[in-house]
């Protein structure tokens, strides 16, 4: 219930075109309704149209920083609401509204949700997700430190077909509703790709690079602070889609690789916002946050760590800052 007495649905069903156009992401709408990027090439979502007769090629693309569409063999685009009319095949623009906001919060898929997809730009068919149960990723993870406990609680089992064999994965879904994979040798994303985030309503953020290094945090009490959201880049190249989390007030704690990549994300990130502490000089020496775990799984005395996460603000010894190197604040 909103303080002048209107419930949440009766706000969004009071929204006007322009400000459902700013406030739904047609990756997001398009990912719902069961449409998946063939291709993604920075901000640019390539797909097979959906708005007119099968093509052999992906010709529709989507805008993402702009949240503007635009078909080329039509040789039309415009907003959410002109998508979703030529989708729903309905020229009644307050009925589409109803349709795009009707009961939904966001167009976020719920974790729960299930659908058989199919990433044309990797060859990989989703056929169902699960419980996390397969003896052969729970091996894979204990190898990486991490337990069963802890991958459920975040993690699902993926069963995929790739070239007509079938396939188990550890999948973690982002915001956007695609989902990160990972088994023994195996890497791979289905689109759309974006980062992860988890709000538990604290005034710290912890940033991490992938998904097993957040899995990782959770078998490193010494790292553990209360009052802590969590953000997962699942690359640094999506670090621009994650402005609004990092532009919030509070500390941000990174929890990023140790090469020239995380380097560089780390001094982006401390020339652009404040408040950022940058731990991975609590495990200098190791490839990543993972990497520490696994050598020392069993270390129960990580005195160098607790002095910088306890609960004593936003600072961080001087040699934990790594230097930033003349990158330009866009």
């Amino acid at each position: 219930m909103e303080r002048n007495g209107t419930t949440a649905g009766e706000k969004r069903k009071a929204m006007n075109a322009k400000q459902i156009n700013q406030s739904y992401e047609i990756v997001a709408f398009l990912a719902r309704h069961g449409f998946r990027p063939t291709s993604v090439k920075g901000d640019n979502y390539w797909y097979i149209s959906m708005i007119r007769e099968p093509e052999g090629r992906a010709s529709f693309k989507v805008d993402s920083r702009k949240n503007f569409w635009y078909d080329h063999a039509l040789g039309v685009g415009g907003n959410l609401i002109d998508l979703a009319c030529r989708l729903f095949q309905n020229s009644d623009v307050r009925e589409v509204m109803r349709l795009i906001t009707d009961g939904l919060s966001s167009f976020h898929p719920q974790k729960t949700e299930m659908r058989l997809r199919h990433d044309v730009s990797s060859g990989l068919r989703i056929m169902s997700e699960g419980m996390l149960e397969s003896d052969y990723l729970q091996r894979y993870l204990r190898s990486r430190g991490i337990s069963g406990e802890v991958a459920r609680r975040y993690c699902f089992q993926v069963s995929y077909k790739h070239m007509g064999r079938q396939y188990n994965a550890i999948g973690f879904r982002n915001r956007a509703g695609g989902i990160e994979m990972r088994s023994v040798n195996f890497k791979s994303c289905i689109a759309p790709k974006d980062v992860s985030y988890i709000d538990n309503s604290g005034n710290k953020l912890f940033v991490f690079e992938g998904f097993m290094d957040f899995l990782s945090y959770w078998m490193l009490p010494v790292f553990q602070i209360s009052d802590a959201n969590f953000l997962i880049l699942n690359s640094t190249s999506q670090l621009k889609r994650a402005h609004e989390f990092l532009a919030a007030p509070g500390p941000k704690y990174l929890f990023l690789d140790n090469d020239k990549a995380g380097f560089e994300t780390a001094a982006c990130m401390k020339h652009n916002y404040p408040n950022v502490i940058d731990m991975a000089v609590m495990y200098d020496g190791c490839k990543d946050l993972n990497d520490f775990l696994t050598q020392n799984q069993h270390l129960n005395d990580q005195r160098l760590a607790v002095a910088l996460v306890r609960e004593e603000g936003p600072k961080a010894p001087e040699n934990a800052l790594r230097p930033f190197h003349g990158q330009n604040k866009t």
